[in-house]
């Protein structure tokens, strides 16, 4: 560590770390360093394996604009120093303390990033479970850092969880009960209370006596909103502030209120995808460039080191790493990193692939006037049919999650549905015949990540529009009764989009001939 950084000033501290400010040798660039202390015998967060989770997780987010750059890990005897950007702004309590309270906008595009962070996080299997003001940095910019990923886990839509973790301040009534949960459930919990926190300066659910904390909380009692709180903020407060955890608002329910459109920005407005890992090898000419005349790094040695995938950790990739993140902001970089943007987007998200619309050779619409409980029943046929694993499913609205990983096929993924009966839970992890097969699984799928394709088919009434002449009405006998219209939603989550739209031709193809075969 003294070779290549040299520490300057404590920033924090607690029971097993520290975090301090630092200086880059060879390029002078600031950057905070998580000094942590490990005991072999620990069984706390300190302990070895917790260490190397953290690490491991921050590695995978490190290109979210919103949450903490990773740069490298060092390990030195009971010592582990985790290399990471700074935010120089310090934490949002602070932030909020010093202000009493933030003004709505403010707030807004706190939150707009927050969530955008979180949800990202939840795409790549990760739930942070230690949601709270103190672990949402700012940078110099005032941009959203989220920060210290040591309680959380990368979950598993087949297997639910019981560890009770975080801070009760910020803890769904599930953590405080010693429920079983799935996990992203936990995160919009504590998002609300960050929420509230901003708006109103001071927590929910806190209250005159300690045992107040935690009886509020399983009430879902929280402080009047004063009246400076907007309609849209309360609604969006009420959403999620809810007990039963199928009933709470979904985190892409969040980021779609309308309390969080106004202002918000393109680059979140889009539900941004691991980056594809070539593009996460494109080298920056720029950024060579200024390595080589400025900071006196060898061009050829440096090139060699940022082709190799292996080489990521070393003093060249590192350095390279640290003079992008000062040549670009957080978003850009991303961009540099991800597909262009669709063309148009709605409501604030990515457009999602239909199963609505012309077909290529020009035909019908492709609507479902039967029920969505049947027409769901034949679309999870169809994706066991294909291979493609559910990984979870709502009954009652008509949604599941699924992943595809070329290669592997699960033809028994969808039995569930099928045996599923009406007064079952409204949301559930799709249970398989074989528990452990269903496990073996979702740890290809984890494994897998770079290549695994996730998204989610969602089943709801179509809007069509009607010209003059009333072309969007396909009910030929003015007599009869309109049926209503469904359409089927196919949005992809996360994955690279080649496999994704091979997955949906592929749909689209065995659910255009079931239709016709029940003609």
């Amino acid at each position: 560590l003294r070779g290549r950084y040299e520490l300057l000033s404590l920033r924090g501290q607690g029971s097993f770390a520290e975090v301090w400010e630092a200086r880059h040798l060879r390029t002078g660039l600031r950057v905070a360093i998580k000094i942590i202390l490990c005991h072999a015998n620990a069984t706390t967060k300190n302990n070895k394996d917790d260490v190397e989770r953290e690490i491991r997780v921050m590695r995978l987010l490190r290109h979210h604009p919103h949450v903490v750059r990773f740069h490298e890990a060092i390990v030195a005897g009971d010592h582990t120093y985790i290399v990471m950007e700074l935010a120089e702004s310090g934490e949002l309590y602070d932030h909020v303390a010093i202000r009493e309270r933030l003004p709505e906008a403010q707030a807004r595009r706190i939150f707009q990033q927050l969530v955008a962070g979180v949800a990202y996080c939840h795409r790549n299997m990760v739930v942070h479970r230690d949601l709270k003001m103190e672990n949402v940095m700012l940078d110099a910019e005032g941009n959203v850092k989220i920060v210290d990923f040591g309680f959380s886990k990368l979950f598993r839509y087949t297997q639910l969880q019981s560890e009770s973790c975080g801070s009760p301040q910020y803890a769904a009534p599930e953590l405080l009960d010693g429920r079983e949960y799935l996990g992203p459930e936990v995160d919009v919990w504590s998002c609300g209370v960050i929420l509230y926190g901003m708006l109103c300066g001071g927590l929910p659910f806190d209250g005159a006596d300690i045992s107040d904390l935690p009886r509020n909380i399983r009430r879902g009692e929280y402080h009047r909103l004063p009246s400076w709180v907007s309609d849209d903020a309360r609604d969006l407060i009420s959403s999620i502030f809810i007990v039963r955890p199928q009933k709470r608002a979904s985190m892409s329910e969040v980021r779609a209120h309308r309390w969080l459109q106004p202002d918000m920005p393109p680059y979140l407005a889009l539900a941004m995808p691991p980056p594809d890992q070539q593009a996460c090898m494109r080298i920056d000419a720029a950024t060579v460039e200024l390595l080589v005349t400025r900071h006196g790094f060898e061009r050829s040695t440096l090139l060699e080191s940022l082709h190799r995938i292996e080489d990521q950790d070393s003093e060249e990739a590192v350095a390279y790493q640290l003079v992008l993140t000062k040549q670009y902001d957080a978003a850009t970089r991303y961009q540099l990193l991800s597909m262009p943007p669709p063309q148009q987007l709605q409501h604030g998200r990515r457009r999602p692939w239909a199963l609505v619309g012309l077909d290529d050779g020009g035909g019908e619409l492709l609507l479902f006037h039967e029920c969505p409980r049947e027409t769901m029943r034949r679309v999870a046929k169809a994706l066991g049919e294909l291979g493609i694993c559910i990984l979870f499913h709502h009954t009652h609205r008509h949604r599941m999650v699924c992943a595809h990983v070329p290669g592997i096929r699960v033809p028994s993924a969808a039995s569930f549905f099928f045996n599923d009966d009406d007064g079952s839970s409204s949301s559930s992890p799709a249970p398989a015949t074989d528990d452990d097969a269903a496990l073996e699984m979702n740890n290809i799928i984890l494994e897998s990540l770079p290549a695994a394709v996730f998204f989610e088919v969602q089943h709801s009434v179509a809007c069509l529009q009607l010209d003059k002449a009333g072309e969007g009405n396909h009910n030929h006998n003015p007599t009869a009764p309109a049926a209503v219209p469904y359409e089927l939603r196919v949005e992809r989550t996360s994955g690279p989009q080649l496999p994704y739209l091979r997955v949906c031709s592929q749909l689209k193809s065995k659910l255009r001939r079931r239709r016709t075969d029940h003609k």
